[in-house]
């Protein structure tokens, strides 16, 4: 915002803009809603205190200050001195006063606004009825720093429709400063974007930048109840229009009373008055009234700028931003050249002629009053003086200019009649004679009311009639010898009068019409224009040096249609009649008139008559009344030249019919003579100099009004072209039509160098009558027909796509949407916040109750029972109250759970007791069963395509893609190069482009534009087409396997290139044109590329060149396709070159198996090609899955050492060592190796089990399902193993049985942890995605398999180990031993000690617990905040080895990429197109529904950057009907006389039109649409035909049943540019939507025939629309799984399974938000990932759990010690170790992908899992784990007592050293029980 608008916007600073109100308006007159300031607001500002009960009422003002202010600011509330109530403080008031100075500067030229305006303000501050139609919300927020406050932080207002209205319209056109709208600066938008909910909108809101709290505005009619229950009515006063005025009580001085002028007020304007236009006839009119008709006469002279065309750019004084355009002539160097040439021709004197010298001052009139001269002149603005046009005014910095010559030339001219300009300039606008300089007096060339954009200055003296006759026209003489003199390079002049007056001749009282010479004929060929690119416009006149504007005079004839031609005017003359001699570009010129045929004749031929029937209806008065002046044969040709203009304007009647009105008025009209002079100085097209001898016209003048060529082009603008998604003026107008203007459109179509004109043609635009050659001319001004009108009752009007006027309201996009925040905070990191201040107000207050207080034994003599017991040592069992339990006490399902534990203890040691006996028989079994289901891998089945692996074959984008093809064939495989030059000098020097001759300027080139280097480019693209690769016994090259969009017909491969514009050819690289002296080059290279980047599909660049744009291939190169780097459309500055090469795919993946092996040789080449003068990135269709390969071989050594790493420390680890002496004999080197062996044999068995099954493996179960059950197979070796270790036989035990009793203790902790993980992997494969549903399966499988070896196979090995041990003998070599030793007491090992005596005793400290608690939960919440925003979707680049060559091409194509995706809207097989309703459902040319499928499209492109649509669709449909009634010769539907086969345009054989049934409103019939639709789509696109379907649509349209009926079509468009994920997911999403619509209003009800989008990316992007859904889905699935499997294995106990499932979330849950900081996004492979994690998340978790569960010590914290030693040493020794050593190794990865997917997250996993599991969750189980199950407690209580009884039967004490569950040497003393 600039500081002019902050400026007006501190009128708002206190109070903002609201709502009218006057007394009368309500019954019950209301109370104030606020009085008094306080409290601080937004913005700087203050907010207004809530009224006070005494002040509800309104109080009666007193203060005179403030009395004279409502007086002066707001007469309506006034009601005198002692009876003004107000609901505003003096405080208030005097604010309020003091902001209104600027908005009282801007509207005070119009009084009506600003009372409605400062009445608005004083009703909305100080109305004492404030509460009618205004609420307080008190419970809306307050600025950041404001704590406390009582003001007013919102008010909501409303308004009634006409009220916002009227003062809407009172203030719209009031002109503020600098002649820009006030409301452009209170509105915060230009004034045509502004309406009244726009403009209250901005001045409520805080985005202002001043109001000091919001202001919601709610315009209705309807009254609007509040929260709080009050009703609002809307205020609905009256403003008076800007046009009354003013009543005395509705004013006051500071408002004024004087009427809005018209430029302040639209109604205020008599529009019956017309604006005079600048001209002879204006300014004779205007002299005529000054001085009388006859009493004076004239000189005159017109000046143009004949040098310098660069217009001038001015930017308006501070605070405005906007800039204004002046032409050259307003240059100030060139303006006092023009006050120098008036000051010499006022001092100039007459001595020829007569006795005395006769100088200017003598004869020049005078007004009344002044002793001056009139000499109107730009200069009066600035009474004559240069020095008042070098004024300037700066700021009070001195910095910014604040008024020059300009400022003051736009005040002074916009209001002549000020006598001060508006400017800080404060100079005098008042000629040096006395009056005001009219603008129109002394300017010509502009349009309305725009001086600024002026051609020419007008400099007239004004002689006294009166004077001696010789007196002057001796001056005059003088004056012309002056000028004939005169000689200044910067002016062209035109002078009155400009030959010498005889003495003889009478003096003229007033001006006459001269005659003109060729010379001085009035052209818009403007040749001097610094603009850029090819010049279509000039037009070399005899006798004129090139490059200089034409002088003219005109004759004004006050714009009057009757001085204009029109087609009810009686016959005129021919120019011209028939044809003779030879014309540009073959064709003929037309012979000019003679005597016989100047009076146009009567047409009788039929053939003629019928062309003029159908083309010129306009001129068709009957076959007996029609007379033109074009013979037969003229108008033959006229048809036959027509064809692309047929082609491309027939789908907008309006425009077409105008197209062809202008085209026969010039050829045929009978009044030709009226507005077409012959030009025949040119030079002929054999080359003579001179072509008035000749019989044919060589070139003519055509004159046009500027009202009908505007309207000629507005109604063609927009006609689209769909078979190129562009514009048809892109073709017709010879550039892009962003850059079509009418004038030329018209200069295009009238060259020569547009390959079709047979004549030059010179468009002239005036509105005056001409005179050339002693004849009048009158520009051609007939009604155009509006492309929102009919042409006739039988035609319709324009589509919306071909006329923007045709279009509904195009509806704003959605807002964006906005972040969820509270009080500018992240709602979910608020929301988190807030949850873990209550969890630890709440947590610390449970801590100091039940743990310090406890302490202090404050809560002594409170008794707990054994199993809620929170004591923090067993010694504290002296201070507890211990109960019997009795069999009453105990529950059922505390039954049941000790009944489960006990079957699964005994199950498990009976089993492991049979495997430990008979290891052979187990080892035979499980080696036989699992190593034939290994054997399935000979089967095995590995899907590497991305497609199948993220996409389930039922999803929507799966079958649409399927469809897709099979329909229509594969996307095209491409191959691409992107050429850019290195950063060093040399290659940075931009090419200084000299412009064609005789402009010396230059034009910057970027370096890729040097010729040398587009030469090496062309070299290369030469070498890379020649590529030939070995394929079977022969070999393939490009054109064996290229797409050739023409082919059969032409042969040549598509290749997007720069060098397209050259055909691919040096010799036209190297082309350079020639003026005619051989010397300056006035065409090369360059400006062929500038002419090829403005119309790329033209077939002459409209240089001397007159080179084809077109490609090799015959198509046109885009410059968006092929040039990269460049700003906006500045394609000279491209900073990249992109070589595209389009190669057919095919469905079946044999079938290009010849573009793979080009392919193959293609990268080889590019790998190898050196050049130092280029940076080259490429790709091609096979390079990203070449480079996954080789990422996948790349990376196999990391892996191996990886698992090589684990695998060696979990075989040393396994040993429990003692001495040296016995290392070999306590190592488990062996069994770690089985182990291991174990693990990968369940791995194998379960890819063969699938393999037998026929479902298919993926890479990512090759590299995660080892690592997972690794994980879960390593935890379970060394649970058994450690716990074996750590036993002590039992007397008259064996080592089976011992064997037996260790799988009885942890069998069932294995088959909880790897049962929980197979169901939860079975349930998560009811995923739809393939990747995520294959893994599952998988590793659900091998988890199972590897629990049944380990309890099987691994039981039996540990026991042969356990027996080798016992026996001394080595391991890995069982034969040696060593002698026997005395047996040695088993140690615990050295990490259960650590775990046992130190580390949980130190993590379950009473402080240290609370501590753990608080962090892991903060955690865990952070991470729920985090996780909330994690980003969607995968970085192609991370798939990439660091190395790889693609990677470089992937940066290259998201800096340079400047075009999106095709976008293909697919409609299935089965709709009906004969239908003429359902056609109007699809097409989007005349007569087609607004809301077609084209339609739809079209209005998509309009807000492509909501959408992503980037331009309207292709249309198969729209260009087929204008195919095939095309009306040129020859029509482009055409049968062969002999084979009745088709005939193309381009073809010379006898051949007729097709034989078409009667159309039915411009649409083929049923029959004939099916009949010809082949051939249309065998038609190749030429200039003849441009509708030929065979190149866009070849592919496009599916005919099936024999061709008898139209199947599945596509209608193409394209996707905006896509960086990242984002894009194109969003670009997904609105496809999708956009094809929903258009579904439903096509009326389809059937799903399977929906139109669907389909591009190339969808099939990949499509699951991240569902992601977040699938992730939840899966987890939740997962979680419920190890919920139940835990609930019922640990003896239905529902506090465990709880705990279990919560802890795994957090460490799920953790990891995401480690996602979120680690740049992880959330897709497929991280999905797979989360839900492994699950799974290795319960192996941390359950067995800790469980062994909670089972441990009988006294207290939780007791317990959790126990399982955490028992249990933790292992899970640290096992899963953690063994995983954080084998994952580091990963790090070393080189595949991106591993090292973000596989380290990061498998690195998380780890860390999170093993911190979850051996530090929060013992903790949490200390806090809230289960209590014991009393049956346990019963069962322990009667083997107490039986114990003590037996020991005082026996006196022995025969207690087991161990207890019921065998964990305890000294298990707790409960014989007081």
């Amino acid at each position: 915002m600039n500081s002019l608008e902050a400026l007006c916007l501190l009128l708002f600073a206190h109070q903002s803009l609201g709502f009218l109100e006057q007394p009368s308006n309500f019954g019950d007159p209301g109370q104030c809603v606020w009085y008094e300031e306080c409290g601080k607001g937004f913005n700087g500002g203050k907010l207004n205190c809530p009224a006070p009960p005494s002040a509800r009422n309104a109080p009666r003002l007193t203060d005179p200050a403030s009395l004279q202010i409502i007086k002066d600011y707001c007469p309506s509330l006034y009601a005198g001195d002692d009876n003004t109530h107000t609901c505003c403080s003096p405080d208030q008031i005097h604010t309020f006063k003091n902001s209104l100075s600027v908005p009282i500067s801007l509207l005070h030229g119009c009084p009506v606004c600003l009372r409605n305006f400062l009445n608005t303000i004083c009703q909305l501050t100080c109305s004492p009825h404030q509460s009618r139609f205004m609420w307080a919300n008190m419970s809306a927020p307050y600025p950041d720093d404001v704590v406390n406050s009582t003001g007013i932080p919102e008010v909501t207002l409303q308004m009634s429709n006409k009220f916002a209205n009227d003062l809407y319209d009172s203030c719209k056109d009031v002109n503020g400063v600098f002649f820009v709208k006030a409301l452009t600066f209170l509105c915060g938008r230009p004034v045509s974007q502004c309406s009244p909910q726009a403009w209250f909108g901005f001045l409520g809101s805080l985005g202002n930048g001043q109001s000091p709290f919001p202001i919601k505005y709610t315009i209705s009619d309807q009254p609007w109840t509040a929260p709080d229950g009050s009703v609002i009515e809307p205020f609905n006063t009256q403003n008076p229009g800007c046009h009354e005025v003013l009543r005395p009580e509705q004013t006051s001085p500071v408002i004024g009373n004087h009427p809005c002028a018209c430029s302040d007020c639209g109604l205020a304007c008599n529009t019956s008055v017309l604006i005079p236009r600048p001209g002879l006839a204006s300014r004779t009119t205007y002299l005529d009234s000054v001085f009388g008709a006859g009493k004076y006469t004239t000189a005159e002279v017109i000046i143009e700028r004949a040098d310098d065309m660069t217009p001038l750019i001015h930017n308006l004084p501070p605070p405005s931003a906007e800039q204004v355009t002046f032409t050259s002539i307003f240059d100030k160097d060139f303006m006092k050249q023009v006050l120098d040439l008036q000051s010499q021709i006022t001092e100039l004197e007459a001595h020829g002629g007569v006795t005395h010298a006769v100088p200017f001052s003598n004869i020049c009139a005078h007004v009344q009053g002044s002793s001056s001269c009139v000499v109107h002149s730009v200069a009066q603005y600035f009474q004559n003086n240069d020095t008042k046009v070098d004024k300037i005014i700066y700021d009070s910095f001195g910095f910014y200019v604040e008024g020059d010559y300009l400022d003051h030339f736009m005040s002074c001219s916009r209001q002549p009649d000020l006598k001060v300009d508006a400017t800080k300039l404060h100079m005098s606008c008042e000629s040096t004679f006395g009056q005001p300089t009219q603008p129109y007096i002394v300017l010509e060339g502009y349009n309305g009311k725009a001086y600024e954009t002026a051609t020419r200055f007008v400099l007239t003296f004004v002689l006294n009639a009166s004077s001696p006759a010789a007196d002057i026209t001796a001056w005059k003489n003088s004056f012309v010898k002056f000028f004939q003199s005169y000689h200044n390079t910067n002016m062209t002049l035109t002078f009155t009068p400009n030959q010498e007056i005889h003495t003889h001749q009478p003096v003229a009282d007033s001006p006459t019409v001269e005659e003109i010479e060729l010379k001085d004929f009035p052209s818009v060929e403007v040749t001097k224009r610094d603009v850029q690119g090819p010049s279509y416009n000039v037009v070399e006149m005899a006798g004129t040096p090139a490059g200089e504007t034409i002088p003219v005079n005109i004759e004004d004839e006050g714009f009057r249609a009757d001085n204009l031609y029109s087609e009810d005017q009686d016959l005129g003359q021919c120019v011209w009649y028939g044809q003779c001699e030879k014309g540009w570009n073959g064709g003929n010129l037309n012979c000019k008139a003679t005597n016989e045929t100047i009076t146009p004749p009567k047409l009788t031929n039929k053939t003629g008559l019928a062309i003029v029937q159908q083309f010129c209806p306009l001129l068709y008065n009957g076959d007996d009344n029609t007379y033109t002046c074009c013979s037969t044969e003229q108008l033959i040709t006229m048809q036959s030249s027509l064809g692309v203009p047929n082609n491309l304007l027939q789908r907008c009647p309006a425009c077409y019919h105008n197209f062809l009105n202008q085209i026969c008025q010039m050829t045929c009209s009978p009044h030709q003579s009226k507005f077409i002079a012959v030009n025949d100085d040119v030079t002929c097209p054999d080359a003579n100099p001179n072509c008035k001898t000749g019989k044919g016209v060589p070139s003519i003048y055509y004159l046009m009004t500027n009202k009908y060529v505007d309207d000629f082009y507005d109604s063609c603008k927009d006609v689209q072209m769909p078979s190129s998604n562009d514009k048809a003026m892109s073709i017709l107008c010879g550039r892009p039509a962003k850059d079509c203007t009418p004038s030329t459109w018209m200069a295009y179509m009238g060259s020569t160098g547009n390959g079709q004109a047979p004549f030059p043609i010179i468009y002239n635009f005036t509105d005056k009558a001409v005179v050339y050659k002693n004849e009048t001319y009158n520009p051609l001004n007939m009604t155009n027909v509006r492309c929102n009108e009919t042409v006739t009752n039988d035609t319709q009007a324009c589509s919306c796509q071909d006329c923007q006027v045709s279009c509904a309201p195009l509806p704003p996009p959605p807002a964006p949407k906005k972040q969820w925040k509270i009080f500018s905070i992240d709602a979910i990191s608020f929301i988190m916040g807030c949850i873990f201040a209550a969890f630890f107000l709440s947590f610390g207050i449970y801590v100091i109750c039940f743990t310090i207080i406890k302490e202090h034994g404050l809560c002594s003599g409170k008794k707990y029972s054994v199993g809620n017991s929170d004591g923090e040592s067993s010694s504290s069992q002296t201070n507890i109250v211990m109960s019997m339990v009795s069999p009453a006490d105990i529950s059922t399902l505390e039954k049941l759970g000790a009944r489960v534990e006990d079957i699964l203890r005994k199950i498990f040691t009976i089993w492991g007791t049979w495997c430990a006996q008979y290891p052979i028989p187990v080892l035979l079994i499980t080696i036989i069963v699992f190593g034939s289901l290994a054997g399935g891998i000979i089967r095995y089945n590995v899907t590497t395509d991305p497609v199948k692996l993220w996409s389930a074959s039922t999803s929507t984008a799966r079958v649409q893609k399927d469809y897709f093809d099979s329909h229509f064939g594969p996307f095209y495989r491409t191959e691409q190069v992107i050429i850019t030059r290195p950063n060093n000098q040399g290659n940075n020097t931009p090419v200084i482009h000299d412009k064609p001759y005789p402009s010396t300027k230059t034009v910057p080139y970027s370096s890729m534009f040097n010729k040398e280097f587009m030469t090496q480019v062309l070299d290369l693209q030469t070498q890379i087409e020649n590529i030939t690769a070995p394929f079977r016994n022969g070999t393939v090259g490009l054109k064996d396997i290229c797409f050739k969009p023409l082919a059969p017909d032409y042969e040549e491969c598509t290749i997007e290139s720069v060098l397209q514009f050259y055909q691919n050819n040096l010799t036209n690289l190297n082309k350079v044109a020639y003026d005619d002296s051989g010397f300056w080059t006035v065409a090369d290279y360059l400006d062929h590329f500038t002419a090829c980047t403005q119309a790329p599909a033209s077939i002459s660049d409209q240089t001397k060149l007159d080179m084809s744009c077109l490609g090799a291939y015959g198509g046109p190169a885009f410059p968006w396709v092929i040039l990269g780097g460049y700003p906006g459309v500045e394609y000279k500055n491209a900073t990249a070159f992109v070589i595209t090469f389009v190669v057919n795919n095919h469905l079946k993946d044999e079938d290009n198996a010849m573009a793979k092996a080009w392919e193959k040789e293609f990268i080889a080449f590019m790998k190898s090609y050196k050049n130092p003068n280029m940076i080259l990135s490429f790709s091609s269709e096979r390079s990203i899955q070449d480079e996954l390969n080789r990422e996948s071989v790349s990376d196999v050594l990391t892996i191996v050492l990886s698992y090589l790493i684990m695998f060696a420390y979990i075989t040393i680890a396994l040993g429990q060592f003692k001495s040296f002496d016995t290392i070999l004999i306590d190592s488990k080197i062996t069994l770690g190796l089985i182990g291991i062996t174990i693990v990968l044999l369940s791995v194998a068995a379960s890819v063969g089990f699938y393999s037998y099954v026929g479902i298919p493996m993926t890479l990512i179960i090759i590299e995660v399902v080892p690592f997972l059950v690794l994980a879960v197979g390593v935890d379970n070796i060394f649970i058994l193993v450690q716990t074996y270790q750590r036993d002590k036989r039992l007397p008259g035990e064996t080592l089976e049985q011992q064997v037996g009793r260790i799988l009885g203790i942890v069998g069932p902790s294995m088959l909880l942890t790897s049962t929980s993980e197979s169901v939860a992997f079975f349930l998560g494969a009811m995923t739809d995605m393939p990747a995520v549903r294959e893994f599952a399966l998988y590793a659900a499988m091998a988890v199972l398999f590897d629990f049944i070896l380990q309890v099987t196979c691994f039981i039996s090995l540990m026991t042969i180990d356990a027996k080798r041990q016992e026996s001394n003998r080595f391991d890995m070599c069982c034969c040696l031993k060593l002698p026997k030793k005395e047996k040695e007491e088993k140690s615990e090992g050295y990490l259960y000690y650590l775990v046992n005596n130190y580390y949980s005793h130190g993590l379950l400290c009473s402080w240290v617990r609370p501590i753990v608690i608080v962090v892991f939960v903060g955690w865990f919440l952070a991470s729920i905040a985090m996780a909330c925003h994690l980003t969607v979707g995968l970085d192609q680049a991370l798939s990439m080895p660091m190395d790889s060559f693609v990677l470089d091409y992937f940066h290259n194509l998201s800096a340079y990429l400047s075009v999106g995706a095709p976008i293909y809207f697919v409609i299935p097989a089965g709709y009906n197109y004969t239908n003429m309703k359902s056609q109007n459902a699809i097409c989007g040319s005349k007569g087609c529904n607004q809301d077609s499928l084209i339609g739809q499209v079209f209005y998509s492109s309009q807000l492509a950057n909501y959408t992503s649509i980037a331009q309207p669709a292709s249309s198969w449909m729209d260009d087929y009907f204008d195919w095939i009634s095309a009306q040129g010769n020859p029509p482009c539907c055409r049968i062969n006389n002999k084979t009745g086969e088709f005939c193309p345009s381009t073809s010379n054989e006898a051949c007729h039109k097709c034989p078409l049934q009667p159309e039915q409103q411009g649409r083929p019939t049923p029959d004939d649409f099916i009949k010809y639709m082949p051939m249309f789509l065998k038609d190749n696109p030429g200039l003849k035909c441009a509708k030929g379907g065979h190149a866009a649509y070849g592919a496009g349209v599916n005919l099936v049943k024999n061709k008898t009926e139209v199947g599945a079509t596509y209608f193409m468009t394209y996707h905006t540019p896509m960086k990242v994920s984002g894009d194109y997911i969003m670009g997904l999403r609105e496809a999708r939507k956009i094809a929903k619509n258009i579904s439903i209003a096509m009326n389809i009800t059937d799903p399977e025939k929906e139109v669907f989008p389909y591009s190339v990316f969808y099939v990949f992007y499509e699951q991240y629309l569902t992601i977040v859904i699938m992730t939840i889905k899966n987890l939740g699935i997962c979680m419920a799984a190890i919920f139940v499997v835990t609930f019922i294995l640990l003896g239905f106990d529902f506090v465990s399974a709880t705990i279990v499932c919560l802890t795994i979330i957090m460490i799920v849950v953790d990891i995401m938000g480690m996602m979120f900081l680690w740049d992880i996004n959330l897709n497929a492979l991280s999905l797979v990932n989360l839900v492994m994690a699950i799974g290795i998340s319960v192996e941390f978790c359950s067995h800790i759990a469980r062994a909670f569960a089972v441990s009988i010590e006294h207290g939780r914290v007791e317990r959790a010690k126990d399982a955490l030693a028992h249990m933790g040493s292992s899970v640290l020794s096992g899963i953690t170790l063994t995983k954080l050593v084998g994952i580091s190794v990963l790090a070393l990865a080189k595949s991106q992908l591993f090292q973000v997917f596989y380290f990061r997250m498998y690195l998380g996993m780890v860390v999170f899992g093993a911190s979850h599991g051996l530090i929060f969750l013992p903790v949490l189980l200390s806090y809230c784990g289960p209590s014991l199950n009393k049956e346990k407690v019963y069962q322990n209580q009667q083997r107490v007592l039986a114990s003590s009884k037996s020991k005082v039967i026996n006196g022995v004490d025969n207690r087991a050293n161990s207890d019921f569950f065998g964990r305890n040497e000294s298990p707790p003393n409960y014989d007081h029980l």
